[in-house]
């Protein structure tokens, strides 16, 4: 029961935070939106003469921030927002891809999979370090299980993403 509470709640935040970037490039005049995306993610601005490093170090920087808030026991509420944050973004690339000519193929070949599926990941990051409750108190517990299997499994679409932007996507 709580896991598919946790998952339905997981669901909202996504949405409602893609809606919100959605809403928000809507908001913003297309040169400082362009501006706000070179400084987060540069990719979605131009996809020529991209490395490895600049698909691994947005990723990575996403992912330890999440995990510092995660870990953290008092300060866990946070990891949700910066999954819910990093989704907003996801939301206002998105139309901005879209507005953009001839850039379908690289929304729906590249951005929309792979950027939903970080968003599924980082969220699951956040469940690392749980509680259980033990008695009269509550136990933390860092679960590495599912660590390893997160961090194979954003690997693996590390991966994937890099070979779809090599490939897929002509230059």
């Amino acid at each position: 029961m709580y896991r598919s509470t946790l998952l339905i709640q997981f669901a909202v935040i996504l949405a409602i935070s893609f809606v919100s970037g959605v809403v928000c490039f809507q908001l913003f005049p297309l040169d400082k939106a362009m501006e706000l995306i070179k400084y987060i993610d540069p990719r979605v601005l131009e996809l020529t003469d991209i490395t490895i490093w600049n698909t691994i170090i947005p990723l990575v920087a996403w992912i330890v921030l999440v995990l510092f808030f995660a870990t953290h026991p008092y300060l866990h509420v946070l990891a949700r927002f910066v999954v819910a944050v990093k989704a907003t973004f996801f939301g206002f690339s998105s139309v901005f891809l879209l507005t953009q000519q001839e850039s379908l193929l690289v929304y729906s070949a590249w951005w929309f999979p792979f950027q939903f599926v970080y968003c599924i990941l980082l969220f699951l990051l956040c469940s690392v370090y749980a509680t259980k409750k033990v008695g009269q108190k509550r136990k933390y517990f860092f679960s590495q299980r599912l660590f390893v299997t997160l961090i194979v499994a954003i690997t693996l679409i590390c991966v994937g993403e890099n070979l779809v932007i090599t490939y897929v996507i002509p230059s």
